[in-house]
């Protein structure tokens, strides 16, 4: 039944995004049910959040130095100073984090129009 379903491609897309997405919803339900039973000040909730401000560091560090597909025809200084000025006003505006984002967002697509017009 397996090469049914491997050797059709038109069904093998679909079929990666079900599992994806019980692969997803099954650790989301299992964080629901277990969630009332950790502690939010306790060392595995801090370890835990530690991991995952690691994991989105890594990911925007990658993002920004070792860009795949249409950014990657960006330039270094354009990624990294909208990146940087998206931050600082973040670090303004702790209560609203989307501003941070909403003004990273325009710088970067100001810079980028600069360099392909002028």
């Amino acid at each position: 039944m397996i090469e049914k379903f491997t050797t059709n491609t038109d069904l093998m897309p679909w079929i990666l995004l079900l599992a994806a997405a019980l692969g997803i919803f099954l650790w989301r339900f299992f964080g629901v049910l277990l969630s009332n039973k950790i502690k939010n000040d306790s060392q595995f909730s801090k370890w835990i959040n530690a991991v995952a401000y690691a994991m989105t560091t890594g990911l925007m560090l990658r993002i920004i130095f070792f860009p795949t597909g249409a950014l990657s025809s960006t330039e270094l200084f354009d990624r990294l100073l909208a990146f940087i000025i998206g931050v600082v006003v973040f670090l303004c505006f702790p209560k609203k984090p989307i501003v941070g984002l909403i003004i990273g967002i325009i710088t970067f697509g100001i810079l980028i129009f600069y360099d392909l017009y002028f």
